[in-house]
């Protein structure tokens, strides 16, 4: 009778044990479902149109993958030096394709890195229109974008970048740009640039002179 009573609560202690285990290794996976009840509640309340529904229950699938976490959470956790060491291995290289910024300063480049933002968007999503003011520009992680005005089309893929007229000029923007397919983006907006860049003043100077003697040309 006591070998039964023992070996019965030690089972129950295995299966409460590994139970246990189970719930927080998917704890994320419950914290996505539990966003994703809330979100069909609100669509539901606000009577959003199907199709639209559809489409948002499609951007977080895209954008979380099931799994719900945030990104700037997870970075505050870490040290300032990993912090910039995952930055610098999902973006530098992206950030470093632009020739204005090819050859400068490495702490100027990861200043840039720490201000990128994840972004993504669905296909057929306008991520900006032409004649509007430019606010940030994007760099292309993953996926497919058509950039066109009256004048040429483009399309641009993984690595890529667009909308980077503005960082210096502070102008309009010159095309319009469509995703073709689920875009996973980075984006660097306006004042970020500027931030970082008070602290550098020969780059400043530099880029500016550089944009006068493009103007020029123009």
């Amino acid at each position: 009778m006591t070998s039964i009573m023992s070996g019965a609560l030690m089972y129950t202690v295995m299966v409460a044990n590994t139970a246990a285990m189970m719930t927080d290794v998917d704890l994320t996976a419950r914290a996505y479902k539990n966003k994703m009840n809330h979100l069909e509640d609100y669509m539901t309340f606000m009577k959003l149109p199907k199709a639209l529904r559809m489409r948002i229950n499609n951007y977080y699938q895209s954008r979380y993958a099931g799994k719900w976490y945030d990104e700037k959470d997870v970075l505050k956790w870490v040290s300032s030096s990993l912090r910039e060491e995952i930055l610098i291995t999902m973006c530098s290289a992206l950030v470093r394709k632009i020739p204005i910024l090819r050859n400068c300063d490495i702490n100027f480049i990861n200043g840039l890195l720490v201000e990128l933002q994840y972004e993504v968007y669905q296909e057929g999503d306008v991520i900006i229109r032409q004649d509007t003011a430019g606010e940030r520009m994007f760099f292309i992680e993953h996926g497919q974008v058509l950039e066109e005005n009256e004048f040429y089309q483009r399309e641009l893929s993984d690595g890529d970048y667009f909308g980077d007229s503005c960082l210096l000029r502070r102008g309009r923007r010159l095309a319009t740009v469509e995703a073709q397919t689920t875009c996973q983006l980075f984006s660097l907006s306006v004042d970020s640039f500027y931030k970082v860049l008070e602290d550098y003043p020969d780059i400043k100077r530099d880029l500016e002179k550089s944009q006068q003697e493009k103007d020029l040309l123009l």
